[in-house]
This record gives structure tokens, C-alpha cells and sequence, in this order.
């Protein structure tokens, strides 16, 4: 393949991660913020703005699935985001990307885990845990069958 091609291939690749992390964020931070009660852990940083009380949405985490969808997978969108940023910066040099992602897995499991104590605010739930090692399977699956095999062999 000529060398522009893959340059170019490449670069479009980045730009796609990097959109894709932001849209991921944005929907774990939109779940978190319209669906979720006063007791978030951002607001307790941040004020709740008023319109967000106005609004017409009242979810309940009455069975299983609803409360997967209002509490772990924020979590596991935001750790999804985290792991494309990793991936747009580090796309072709596989060591340090590895690294970061490692360090990253690391410090986002710490934090989960950590929140078993009074120092780190929020809940530990193992499903939050699940949902983050999902979706890093699914975000290197996907690499792997897509686009490393298309681009870069």
C-alpha cells in the first residue's frame, strides 16, 4: 500500500476515535445526568441546574436492566471513551498504547474499587467492573477484526 494512503487512512482513523470518544462521553454523561436522582456524585461539586428538575423524565431502577442502563453504563461508556482517546493518540505505536491503556485500566479500576472506603465518593458495585472490561473486549475486538486487519497489514 502506498505510504500516503495509509497516512491518510490513519489520520481519518484518528479523527474518527476521537469523534466517537466524545459522542461516547457524552452519552454516558446525558444518562448520568437526565436519569439519574439529586445523589450523583457530580453534584455534589456541582450544582444541579434547575431546568434538569423541570424535566419530564422519571426513570425507576425497578428491575435489573434499568438499573445496568442508570448506573453501570455510564461507567462503562466513560471508561469506552477513555480507552479511544488512548487508541486515537497511540493508533500506531502498539507499546505505548498498550502502556497507557494499561495505566488507564489501572487507574479507573483503583478508583471503583477505592469506593468501597469513605475516601473516594461513590458506590462500588462489581457490575460497574463487568461493564468496563466489556467494553475494552469489544473496543480491541473491534480493532482487531476491522481495522487492523484492513489498514495496517
Amino acid at each position: 500500500m502506498n505510504k500516503n494512503i495509509i497516512n491518510t487512512t490513519v489520520s481519518r482513523l484518528v479523527i474518527v476515535y476521537c469523534i466517537t470518544a466524545f459522542m461516547v462521553f457524552l452519552f454516558g454523561l446525558t444518562i448520568y445526568i437526565l436519569f439519574r436522582n439529586n445523589n450523583v456524585v457530580l453534584f455534589q461539586y456541582f450544582q444541579k441546574p434547575l431546568f434538569l428538575s423541570m424535566l419530564p423524565f422519571s426513570v425507576k431502577a425497578n428491575n435489573i436492566w434499568m438499573s445496568m442502563f442508570l448506573y453501570n453504563l455510564p461507567d462503562g461508556l466513560w471508561f469506552l471513551s477513555g480507552l479511544l482517546i488512548i487508541r486515537a493518540v497511540w493508533l500506531t505505536n502498539i507499546k505505548w498504547r498498550a502502556i497507557y491503556c494499561g495505566i488507564f485500566a489501572l487507574i479507573a479500576l483503583s478508583l471503583e474499587v477505592l469506593q468501597i472506603s469513605e475516601g473516594v465518593p461513590g458506590t462500588f458495585d462489581f457490575l460497574d467492573i463487568t461493564f468496563m472490561a466489556f467494553f475494552a473486549f469489544a473496543e480491541s475486538l473491534f480493532f482487531n477484526l476491522f481495522i487492523k486487519r484492513r489498514v495496517f497489514i
